[in-house]
């Protein structure tokens, strides 16, 4: 069922090493991912998040696209960096912060901090590659500790301007 989530070209994106291997290896998982899937509440970044991440003006050196980021896998490990370049693609977004249980251990989160995009009643994840509805996220083992308006911040919204400033683009 993992091939709904995943757009066609990206299906061998490092990006989603943790959301396979949770999927093959913890049941539980599984199940959550399975019928959130089926009831329409879970899906994978759209090919229109892709394209809008594509067009981002990058201000990292040998970095050509921020979708290099995801191909190459250096999103995991990077959740807060990832939250918030991927914010900058959205319209009003939240940048959240807290734990996730389906994290605790991993090699890049041992404790399960976490951080992800909250966005139009649906929560963003660069780390599991899912968009997933805010009514079914209790499901996926999140614990809320901050939530921030990143717009009221001026540095934020210059760099989210130079990201998306058309005249730049190559």
């Amino acid at each position: 069922m993992l091939d709904k989530l995943i757009v066609k070209g990206t299906e061998n994106y490092k990006c989603y090493d943790i959301l396979k291997d949770l999927y093959a290896n913890n049941p539980e998982f599984k199940k959550i991912v399975d019928e959130g899937i089926e009831s329409g509440k879970v899906s994978g970044f759209s090919q229109e998040l892709w394209d809008k991440l594509d067009m981002q003006n990058i201000r990292s050196r040998g970095v050509n696209s921020f979708c290099e980021v995801f191909r190459d896998g250096a999103n995991l490990g990077y959740c807060t960096v990832c939250a918030k370049q991927v914010s900058y693609s959205l319209d009003n977004p939240y940048l959240c912060g807290g734990t996730n249980t389906f994290l605790i251990g991993t090699v890049n989160s041992p404790d399960g901090r976490h951080t992800w995009i909250e966005n139009e009643n649906k929560i963003i994840d660069t780390t599991f590659m899912l968009v997933i509805a805010k009514d079914y996220v209790k499901y996926f083992g999140y614990t809320l500790e901050n939530r921030y308006n990143p717009n009221i911040d001026p540095i934020y919204v210059n760099a989210k301007e130079f990201t998306n400033d058309k005249s730049l683009r190559r």
